[in-house]
């Protein structure tokens, strides 16, 4: 997971969660206060993980006949897939 660049303070998994799933909002550093946005191919990284399976496996696969259910399952994959969010995206300072 990423550190603060300037304290090298990790990142708490739950702080990059909520800000890539609440429309990208920006964190802080708990120590210094350093100001940090998501990286604009993260950003694509959290579409993937959290829209691509509904799409992939609820609509184009669909090998089961109830619609519902395709959906369902492609939404239990995209939120299994969006745990390892905080893992993979990249934050930067604001300030650079």
């Amino acid at each position: 997971m990423q550190k603060c660049n300037n304290c090298n303070l990790p990142f708490k998994w739950s702080v990059i969660y909520k800000s890539a799933m609440w429309l990208y909002k920006p964190i802080q550093c708990e120590k210094c206060g350093t100001d940090y946005k998501i990286s604009f191919p993260s950003r694509y990284i959290v579409s993937f993980l959290t829209v691509l399976p509904i799409l992939i496996f609820g609509l184009i696969l669909s090998p089961f006949d109830n619609e519902f259910i395709n959906i369902l399952i492609g939404l239990c994959i995209s939120f299994t897939g969006s745990f390892f969010i905080p893992y993979l995206v990249k934050y930067k300072n604001v300030n650079t």
